[in-house]
């Protein structure tokens, strides 16, 4: 394993964390407890029922066959998720919901010409449903939402609405910055005389990736054609450090439950957002937690003194001495 004193210092204190009860802090931003469970619509069940016993009861035509893969759609589209797991659910769903919207048709009329084109997948599908059995589909709608479906929320909302006071609670004296809260989607014309007058010594941009992606370019200077040299802006953070001196921090947010897979997917994407202009003075980081910081970095191979990655935990206090230190915060 590549040694700490290679890293970034934030890297090195991220890794420090697991001595200062790391998982247990970490549940402010990230909850580990699921919302309750979400009743079903009666209509749904009972036509989720009703699919299936016919389909269960020899009827295993191809009617009844598309009737309970019409049920599951139905299920989807109503309660907003699927009875069961199966990677051609979503695709049967798309095309189906594509086809009802652009031709004024129904779920079951989209689904006929839908399954008249893609005969054994609707077979298959509905033999998948008949494998589970009707209360187990039921009981899936009914479990609580997937919480690893919501740290991305999960980061927006504690972004939104905590990270201003985490940055105050880290800045000494009883002289505090003005710390704004602004979303270019509503307030793009605020922006420009809000960083030139120096209304503010610190501003966090919240909104859409793309909102904040569209405003950090504009406010770098950079061409329509040029990249910030990531794949994703999840937060943007303008940090003045004294009346000449404006530092731009972009980020991608991670987080990894477990090795393998998708999860190592994720940690290349995040390993692009990393980038360090300091004649722009522009710094793109990579926040993440999860297995990482419990394995100490293990396999990101990326990591250097010049390339930031760091747990959320430590994102105010980047701020917070980005904004009184200036370069020197970086340690570089």
């Amino acid at each position: 394993m590549q040694q700490m004193t290679e890293w970034n210092v934030w890297t090195q204190r991220s890794v420090e964390l697991l001595e200062k009860g790391y998982l247990d802090k970490l549940l402010q931003v990230y909850k580990g407890e699921s919302d309750p469970s979400r009743p079903v619509p009666k209509e749904v069940e009972e036509k989720l029922r009703e699919a299936y016993k016919a389909y269960e009861g020899g009827q295993n035509s191809p009617g009844a066959e598309t009737k309970l893969v019409e049920a599951v759609l139905n299920a989807r589209k109503k309660v907003g998720r699927s009875p069961f797991n199966h990677p051609y659910v979503p695709l049967v769903y798309y095309l189906v919901s594509e086809k009802a919207k652009k031709e004024n048709k129904t779920l079951e009329e989209a689904l006929q010409e839908v399954a008249s084109k893609h005969p054994e997948t609707i077979r298959i599908l509905a033999k998948e449903a008949l494998k589970r059995g009707v209360e187990a589909l039921i009981q899936r709608l009914n479990e609580p939402p997937e919480i690893n479906r919501q740290m991305g929320a999960m980061f927006k909302r504690w972004y939104k609405e905590r990270l201003k006071g985490e940055i105050e609670g880290r800045l000494p004296g009883p002289t505090k910055p003005n710390i704004v809260v602004v979303s270019p989607e509503k307030s793009r014309p605020e922006q420009a005389p809000l960083i030139a007058e120096g209304e503010a010594g610190i501003i966090i941009y919240t909104g859409s990736d793309e909102a904040l992606k569209e405003a950090a370019k504009e406010n770098l200077g950079l061409g329509e054609k040029e990249e910030l040299g990531t794949k994703g802006v999840d937060f943007y953070v303008i940090i003045r450090h004294g009346p000449e001196e404006t530092w731009h921090l972009t980020g991608e947010v991670k987080f990894q439950s477990d090795f393998g897979g998708n999860q190592d997917n994720q940690k290349l994407v995040a390993e692009a957002s990393i980038s360090l202009d300091l004649k722009k003075r522009h710094i793109g980081i990579v926040v993440v937690d999860g297995m990482p910081v419990v394995s100490k970095f293990r396999g990101w191979d990326v990591l250097g003194k010049t390339t930031i990655v760091t747990s959320v935990l430590l994102l105010p206090d980047l701020i917070a001495e980005l904004y009184q230190k200036g370069e020197e915060a970086l340690g570089l």
